[in-house]
């Protein structure tokens, strides 16, 4: 007879056994995929990376001098070497100093070396080349808080030919440096720092091994903070402006009672108002032309404005005069305008010194 029971357990058990089937089957699958990707990761993982070559390359500065603001520039003497691993690595070869107005290779030289160092411990032999150079290099120097200014000079040599792939400078930052007693003629050194870096470049300068790719080449970088430590050429500059707003204060005790007596104070005015504007032509010969206004700059176009007001004083003094009222007129020129703008112009010249001084 039929059971239905029984032929429920049938089908029942029936589903169970596909069920397991189908999970094998899916566990096969899984093992089979990971296993596939694994082996894809370790064939990559297999793939030798070939590391770029290198030498180490140090820097010893001998010479900085000619601070050229007019010319934006300065120029430098040094010397460099490297120690390479193979003698076929000459790095000089294909060296470029960056930002080079003019430069001359001094001497050259190139020798095998017995590698007693801790540079490339596996070589027993080494390539030791130097170079003295003497270049003139470009600086956009900043003199707009002159004579605080401080400024960071750069000393540049990238690599022209080969890419990062195939060649990169390893700094020498036990050997490099400059000598303490290294002069500057009122200047002081207040850091040496040597770097390695990777300078990037939107071309790949029709190298056919870079196509479509960004053409990034190694380069050694020396920066030297420099400061001003002496300031005497600020008074040189200033002096004339300086000396040209005191004559103008004077003006205010002549007495506006006669016009002879005025047509002597308007032309003193006259005087140091043109004296102030020719001693602001004197600085664009030492610091050169600037877009922006410079603190020697703005102290003398503050001595102009002062120069112009005590003129326009002058002429209100004498209308005060021509009505009778002398006295009143004589006590503000000597009592409160002299005052006022003698002690408002040191006021605002200290505001400008300390701000300059404070930013550098």
């Amino acid at each position: 007879m039929f059971n239905p029971s029984s032929q429920l357990k049938f089908f029942s058990v029936r589903v169970i056994i596909l069920r397991l089937k189908a999970s094998k089957f899916a566990i096969v699958s899984i093992l089979c995929i990971s296993l596939w990707l694994l082996m894809g990761d370790l064939s990559a993982m297999a793939e030798p990376v070939k590391s770029p070559q290198t030498c180490r390359v140090g820097i010893y500065l001998t010479s900085l001098r000619n601070f050229k603001f007019t010319e934006k520039s300065f120029t430098a003497n040094f010397r460099v070497w490297s120690v390479c691993p193979s003698k076929d690595l000459k790095p000089f070869g294909t060296m470029e100093i960056v930002d080079s107005l003019e430069s001359e290779d001094i001497s050259d030289s190139t020798l095998g070396k017995k590698n007693r160092s801790d540079y490339f411990s596996t070589k027993g032999e080494v390539y030791w080349s130097q170079r003295d150079i003497s270049a003139v290099l470009h600086q956009n120097w900043d003199v707009q808080n002159y004579p605080f200014d401080r400024h960071t000079l750069k000393i540049s040599l990238e690599e022209a030919v080969q890419d990062t792939s195939g060649f990169v400078y390893t700094p020498d930052f036990k050997n490099s440096g400059y000598p303490p007693d290294l002069k500057l003629g009122g200047w002081k050194i207040k850091n040496f720092v040597i770097q390695e870096e990777k300078v990037a470049y939107q071309s790949t300068f029709g190298d056919p091994e870079l196509v479509s790719k960004q053409g990034v080449h190694s380069r050694l970088t020396v920066s030297l903070p420099i400061q001003r430590i002496k300031y005497i050429s600020f008074f040189k500059l200033t002096a004339g402006v300086y000396v040209a707003f005191a004559v103008a204060m004077l003006s205010f005790f002549y007495e506006t009672g006669q016009p002879s007596l005025v047509s002597a104070r308007t032309s003193l005015l006259v005087g140091c108002l043109f004296a102030a504007l020719v001693n602001m032509r004197a600085p664009e010969s030492v610091l050169g032309r600037t877009e922006s206004l410079t603190m020697v700059d703005g102290i003398h176009i503050v001595a102009i404005v002062y120069i112009f007001a005590a003129a326009l004083a002058t002429v209100f003094s004498r209308l005060t005069t021509e009505n009778g009222q002398g006295k009143r007129a004589m006590w503000l020129d000597r009592r409160l305008l002299f005052r006022f703008f003698t002690i408002s112009f040191i006021v605002i010249n200290a505001i400008f010194i300390s701000h300059a001084a404070i930013v550098g």
